[in-house]
């Protein structure tokens, strides 16, 4: 795909944005030093049009004063607690916490768009919203991002997001319609037995015994419940359960996720797993309880307004990858409007840009960041 030249232009740019917040990382909400970044940058490049939302996301607004649709733009903000490993002369001088995701190349591309936007604005039609978003990585900034108001006032007709991905070369693009990332739940699950000496087990109701018996039970809820053609992952990562070796554990705390490519089966999953937890009611007398931690729909981009984005490109520039199980809060600006998430490929065999995403090695050549300007203008452009 053919850079034009003012998006060359803004390549140290770029550079410079990415770098700067790769060395700073924040998590979660707690993402202020790069709020106030961000907003720094868009007054310098003239937006006026600036509020914040959901605690320290930024929503940036350009008005062209001429008909036209609202696009939006959406970039996520928050690192991850990963010490790096990179070695790179820009790595993290927060101990603990890295870019390992991408989002500093994300944020970097809608700063980039912000100046190119501010360079054309006596160009462009209808108006722009720029959304820089926080706490993706964990409970998901986007629904309070929405219920704050990010997608009112200019109303949105689309929005657009990016993911740098790892698993496709640099220089492809995967964007294609319908579902291209999972349905998430991170669920909590707690057993309450009743605690007894250990030789003694007669007088206790055991906790540990009875969550070791739901994870096993677990498994036959994908090969037994689901039809065999759905995919979908259920996975126990931690239990906790127990205070000493001789005392029979009246407490269990079970952490887990479920993935899936249709809400509707995530449904189906959950209901069983809530019979499960009722038979060891039954069989082994504790009480469960099952929670909702984290809950993300699925990733499924809009037939019609993902047909108008490809056809902006040449054939070759497209690679294809089967939906990704990981999953993306994105999805609920989906729910809302019609939206396409794409995936820049950021893979470099020669470069050693190999890692993949959450690694405590993962980098990328930012050269690709001048891609996703440039698809981002191209849209801008064509809706205009």
């Amino acid at each position: 795909m053919r850079l034009e030249d003012e998006i060359l232009a803004l390549r140290e740019q770029l550079i410079h944005h990415r770098r700067y917040l790769h060395k700073y990382p924040e998590t979660d909400f707690d993402v202020e030093g790069t709020r106030n970044y961000i907003v720094n940058q868009l007054r310098e490049f003239g937006f006026e049009e600036i509020s914040i939302l959901a605690q320290n996301g930024v929503k940036a607004v350009m008005r062209s004063g001429k008909a036209g649709k609202t696009l939006a733009f959406r970039a996520d903000m928050d690192a991850l607690p990963i010490q790096e490993e990179t070695g790179v002369e820009y790595a993290s001088l927060n101990n603990g916490f890295m870019h390992s995701c991408g989002h500093d190349g994300h944020m970097a591309v809608l700063l980039g768009l912000a100046e190119w936007l501010a360079k054309k604005r006596d160009f462009i039609k209808g108006n722009v919203v720029l959304i820089f978003q926080p706490a993706e990585e964990t409970v998901g900034g986007a629904l309070p991002m929405i219920k704050e108001g990010v997608l009112e006032d200019p109303k949105v007709d689309a929005i657009f997001g990016l993911h740098l991905l790892p698993d496709i070369p640099q220089g492809k693009v995967v964007i294609k319609p319908g579902v291209v990332m999972a349905q998430t739940c991170e669920f909590d699950i707690e057993i309450t037995g009743r605690s007894a000496h250990g030789a003694t087990p007669h007088k206790g109701i055991d906790a540990l015994m009875a969550s070791c018996h739901f994870v096993n039970l677990l498994q036959g809820v994908l090969t037994r419940c689901l039809p065999p053609g759905e995919k979908a992952v259920v996975t126990i990562g931690r239990m906790e359960a127990g205070d000493k070796r001789n005392i029979i554990a009246g407490k269990a705390k079970l952490e887990g996720t479920i993935r899936t490519y249709d809400d509707k089966v995530y449904e189906r999953i959950k209901a069983n797993i809530k019979k499960l937890l009722q038979g060891l009611e039954l069989s082994h007398g504790i009480q469960g309880q099952y929670r909702e931690v984290v809950y993300y729909p699925v990733v499924n981009n809009d037939v019609r307004l993902t047909g108008r984005v490809t056809a902006l490109m040449e054939p070759d520039i497209f690679a294809d990858i089967d939906p990704l199980m990981i999953a993306e809060d994105f999805s609920y600006y989906q729910q809302r409007v019609p939206g396409t998430f794409m995936f820049l490929g950021c893979r470099n065999m020669e470069k050693g840009f190999t890692y993949p995403l959450h690694s405590s090695r993962f980098n990328f050549d930012e050269e690709v960041l001048l891609l996703g300007l440039q698809i981002y203008a191209d849209i801008i452009k064509a809706h205009g």
